[in-house]
């Protein structure tokens, strides 16, 4: 494999939302201003004004999905192709995916999304009940009677019945299996049309989104008395949530409710749009909803959700509220090893692609670093394709700010994305070209947690804990379901599917798994088994299988803190490490005590390496030792850049020509985004290579020698290489935060209006709060490398 010129396909794509008056000249003049940044793929997603009216304006021209729109998305992909930049296409308006934004109800009304409802209705003495045309059914006294029953006097009467789930009249009923149709026709036989053959060669990825079906579809009492033999109509109280579930038949009609709701939305969407893109040539990617949480599978419904997983070419999950950050921020009902869902439906199909998408609501105070820690804890749990959100087309209203962070130009430190994009392009070019080594799973009760109550939520929280169990010890495990153990044999205590063994299964509460499940998990083997040796209980691991007979370990410091951690790992294969920044090969440093091979290893948070272990002797590089010769401990500084985000102009940054100079190593002002210059002189320095360290900083910097630039850093550690022919005396550095300070202190958004801000503000705002700040701390250290 070559480390080094990673194919373009690789780099993470970036969501570029087109939410105001598109143009050939905007599309140009922004596409020019990605590559600038670093960022070489997209996709356009298209938000229609009646995506979310009130909620969060949008006010997008031409027309969604009409012939000038989608040449204008066809143009942005051919001149991305002119550029050597890589798109994939989005198959909604808005999100989530299946509606056309509103195409379909315009024509098919009978195909909108809908949810069970209950009302009271007195019913007169010896009066039949006189049942609507969206009757379900009806209760008396908390029990279910006949609509044809005529009682003694006059009765109040609970009629549950369906209706519209969504006010706008957009959403539809995926679980309905002519919506698919009609979307089809609407969305990608049009895009086929313009784009031909590129569709399928040019461009392989189309992307859905967070598709799910209301709490109820057009002859389910049928469809579930033919599957499972009793009425799901006698237990609408409980499958609509109107009180929780208590007898066992309770639970196992919420279970089966929502097990065959999965079922359904798989057959009828998930199944077919992947037909569509096969047959043209394509790759069905994106994720389902409220992945991170338990329960999420019965929020959306999904029942069975790596069952639906395994219906997508690339399947992936959702990671766009902070799941996975720094873990003073983790929220305490996130199962951290989530990504794991989407990896271990990918390797069950024989491959290891898998999506994530990722950022859109973490607030704009993240910059590469931050990424570089989602990353790499999305990557050790298998993640191979990245998708980052968001660019906004919108450059002068508030609209630009729904999503934060948002990766333009006028943003502090996001116009520094090529490291981080390299990076995540190489990560993700390795783990698609390997074969993780995995022979631990951890059974997903889908149908327990489906049963909801007491019983689903105990299920839940303990799948859970024994996931985060498992991760403490030093375990790398897959997720399988119940489909996957039905199919699977077993020989001497392990699962055995296809190229996969399982050698340990560790099963959490399973109350209402299949009997033949449980009998087949009981005869499995549960020993804890880790990928290395180590102390630390946030050092993860994964083992990558190349096809040449190489070992790959991608080992990650998921703590917030820096740690030094010494690493066992069991091989006779001499250990090198593969550089993520460049893809060069290098020789490591360790001991070895017969096949036990001791590495140490120095990660800051969030940082990775990639070590690879082979038989045979490899090209590699030695890194030269360094030697400190100096260190600069007084710079002079002032301001050269500010962000505003102003009533009047909208969002620019103003080039400051006369700022105070002062001295020291000055962090910013709470209420500043933007960039400050910091200058000092450097040392005489003799002929040779130079590392220059800056220590601290935040977030990002570019440094410069006699007006040179002669790097880019962007997260820890923050340092740059130069080489001295001329003797350069005079440093600058300039040093940029992030967004995160002005949109905190200003009060732009407090007079706005609501629908243009969004309702993502109020998430995203406290949190930018307490992450105010910025600036070089130093000290600065300068090393010769010999």
């Amino acid at each position: 494999m070559d480390f080094k010129n990673i194919p373009v396909n690789h780099q993470p794509a970036y969501t570029w939302l087109w939410n105001t008056t598109v143009t050939k000249e905007g599309i140009k003049e922004r596409i020019d201003e990605m590559l600038d940044s670093g960022i070489r793929a997209f996709y356009v997603l298209g938000e229609p004004e009646n995506f979310r009216p009130g909620v969060r304006n949008t006010h997008l021209s031409p027309d969604y999905l009409s012939e000038e729109y989608i040449d204008l998305v066809y143009y942005a992909y051919e001149y991305a192709k002119s550029r050597g930049m890589y798109t994939w296409l989005y198959n909604e308006g808005g999100f989530p995916s299946g509606m056309a934004c509103g195409q379909v109800t315009r024509d098919h009304p009978e195909l909108a999304i809908i949810s069970i409802a209950s009302r009271k209705v007195t019913v007169k003495s010896c009066e039949a009940f006189p049942h609507s045309f969206e009757h379900i059914a009806a209760y008396c006294d908390g029990k279910r009677i006949s609509t044809d029953e005529k009682l003694a006097k006059d009765t109040e009467i609970t009629e549950y019945y369906f209706k519209n789930a969504d006010n706008r009249g957009i959403r539809t009923d995926i679980a309905n299996k002519e919506t698919v149709k009609h979307f089809l026709n609407l969305t990608h036989e049009k895009l086929k049309k313009r784009f031909g053959d590129a569709m399928g060669s040019d461009v392989i990825y189309m992307f859905d989104d967070e598709s799910f079906m209301g709490t109820w579809t057009r002859g389910m009492e049928d469809i579930f008395i033919k599957k499972y033999g009793y009425d799901i109509r006698d237990f609408l109280p409980i499958i609509s949530g109107e009180r929780a579930p208590k007898t066992r038949e309770e639970y196992k009609a919420s279970s089966d409710f929502i097990m065959l709701a999965g079922d359904l939305v798989r057959d009828n969407y998930f199944i077919p749009m992947r037909k569509w893109l096969n047959d043209h040539g394509m790759k069905s990617t994106g994720h389902i909803d409220n992945d991170h949480i338990p329960e999420g599978i019965c929020v959306n419904r999904y029942g069975n959700s790596m069952k639906t997983l395994r219906e997508f070419d690339v399947p992936g999950i959702d990671v766009i509220y902070g799941q996975l950050s720094y873990p003073e921020k983790l929220s305490p009902e996130t199962m951290r090893f989530f990504p794991r869902f989407a990896s271990s439906a990918a390797r069950q199909m024989g491959h290891s692609d898998c999506l994530s998408e990722s950022f859109a609501v973490y607030g704009a105070m993240v910059d590469p670093e931050e990424m570089r820690y989602g990353v790499n804890c999305q990557a050790v749990r298998g993640i191979s394709l990245f998708n980052f959100m968001v660019m906004s087309y919108d450059r002068k209203t508030a609209m630009m700010h729904q999503y934060r962070p948002n990766f333009i130009k006028e943003n502090p430190s996001l116009n520094r994305l090529s490291e981080i994009n390299n990076h995540t392009a190489r990560l993700s070019y390795i783990l698609s070209n390997t074969r993780a080594d995995i022979t631990t799973a951890l059974y997903h009760p889908a149908r327990t947690i489906c049963a909801s109550g007491e019983i689903g939520k105990a299920a839940g929280e303990s799948f859970r804990a024994l996931g985060h169990k498992l991760e403490e010890a030093g375990v790398s495990f897959d997720i399988i379901d119940e489909e996957i153990v039905e199919n699977a044999s077993l020989d001497n205590g392990a699962l055995v599917i296809g190229d996969i063994k399982y050698e340990n299964i560790f099963t959490p509460n399973c109350d209402l798994e299949k009997g033949e499940v449980i009998e087949k998990l009981r005869k499995t083997n549960g020993e804890i088994s880790p990928v290395i040796q180590r102390t630390n209980t946030a050092i993860l691991s994964r083992k990558l299988l190349f096809d040449n007979g190489d070992i790959g370990y991608f080992i990650v410091n998921t703590s917030g803190e820096n740690v030094c951690e010494k690493i066992k790992i069991s091989t006779p294969l001499t250990p090198y490490e593969i550089a993520l920044s460049d893809g060069e090969i290098y020789t490591v440093e360790y001991e070895r005590e017969g096949d036990l091979v001791s590495l140490i290893t120095e990660l800051k948070r969030g940082e990775g390496v990639m070590f690879l272990f082979s038989e045979n002797e490899k090209n590699a590089f030695t890194r030269k030792k360094k030697e400190k010769i100096f260190e600069i401990e007084e710079t002079s500084s002032f301001i050269s850049k500010r962000m505003h985000i102003t009533h009047e102009r909208g969002t620019y940054i103003e080039t400051v020509s006369h700022s105070e100079i002062r001295s020291g190593f000055y962090p910013f002002e709470k209420d500043f985004s933007g960039e400050v210059t910091y200058l000092a002189k450097l040392p005489k320095l003799s002929a040779g290579e130079y590392e220059i360290d800056l220590g601290a900083l935040s977030s990002t910097a570019e440094v410069f020698i006699d007006g040179k630039s002669v790097g880019i850093t962007t997260y820890p550690p923050y340092s740059v290489n130069f080489s001295v022919l001329n003797q350069g005396r005079e440093l600058k550095i300039i040093v940029a935060n992030t967004a995160a300070n002005e949109c905190a202190a200003t009060n732009f958004f407090a007079f706005e209006d609501s629908g243009d801000i969004g309702g993502y503000h109020e998430k995203m705002n406290p949190k930018e709060a307490l992450y105010r700040g910025g600036g070089l701390f130093g000290p600065i250290t300068i090393y010769k490398l010999i």
